[in-house]
């Protein structure tokens, strides 16, 4: 049976694409069948994120403005997961249709990853509405956390399942907020943390994946937990060789 989950955030900036688009890659190396959709359609970046074409014959745009069917807008991803874009060509679409093409294609898959749009806007309410369940991906500051809490209130609304919350860009400073005043402002349990890492900038620059560009990475066993906690599986070993090598690309 088919989850479908959609990635939202209260504001931009705080790496919902970047924890999406890693999501894929790990998901997709235990073994799920994954496809990810751009459901930003009037700011469409995933493409960017995977290194991908920016430019595609169909778009998740053509399928909600019924010029073209789901199956026609679905491309290979080289991780081995499939990606409906959205167009960076388009003024937009009609998203509230999102919901209902998904239809066809239930079954396909074990997880549809939707990268909502950011922010609480309608591209946002119509990915969450499309969903089963829900993560909210925030950083450890006020403005993120208050924006946040908007996305939980959005999702509460639809009656939409929260699975939790991820933490993106952790640095460990004395001024960020701490994990437990997280977890208590926004009643959700945190489900990851990520640290604020230089590779996983690089990998965006380079439009590849942190699990694919430093797979050894902290951040990349840090979303390898993330992905685990989804399916249910216990979190993945990290030994002293993998701690060793992730030491070694961070050189690098």
């Amino acid at each position: 049976m088919t989850e479908i989950i959609s990635i939202i955030s209260g504001k931009g900036g705080v790496g919902k694409t970047t924890l999406v688009s890693n999501l894929a890659v790990a998901l997709t190396k235990i073994k799920a069948k994954v496809l990810v959709i751009d459901g930003n359609v009037t700011g469409a970046n995933l493409g960017i994120h995977l290194g991908v074409p920016s430019v595609y014959p169909i778009s998740l745009n053509d399928v909600l403005n019924k010029d073209a069917f789901i199956t026609q807008a679905i491309y290979r991803h080289s991780s081995g997961f499939n990606i409906i874009p959205a167009s960076l060509n388009s003024l937009g679409a009609n998203s509230a249709m999102l919901k209902h093409i998904l239809y066809d294609i239930l079954g396909d898959y074990d997880f549809i990853l939707i990268d909502a749009a950011a922010g609480v806007n309608k591209e946002m309410t119509s990915a969450i509405e499309a969903s089963d369940s829900c993560i909210i991906i925030t950083n450890p500051e006020l403005p993120a956390l208050s924006n946040a809490l908007l996305a939980k209130k959005v999702a509460n609304t639809h009656n939409i399942p929260i699975k939790g919350v991820v933490i993106n860009k952790t640095t460990n400073d004395k001024y960020e907020v701490q994990i437990k005043d997280i977890t208590e402002f926004l009643e959700l349990p945190i489900i990851g943390t990520i640290n604020d890492h230089r590779k996983v900038r690089e990998s965006i620059a380079i439009g590849k994946p942190i699990l694919e560009h430093k797979p050894h990475n902290s951040s990349s066993y840090s979303i390898r937990c993330i992905s685990h906690k989804i399916t249910g599986l216990d979190a993945p070993k990290r030994t002293v060789m993998d701690s060793m090598k992730g030491f070694l690309d961070d050189m690098r």
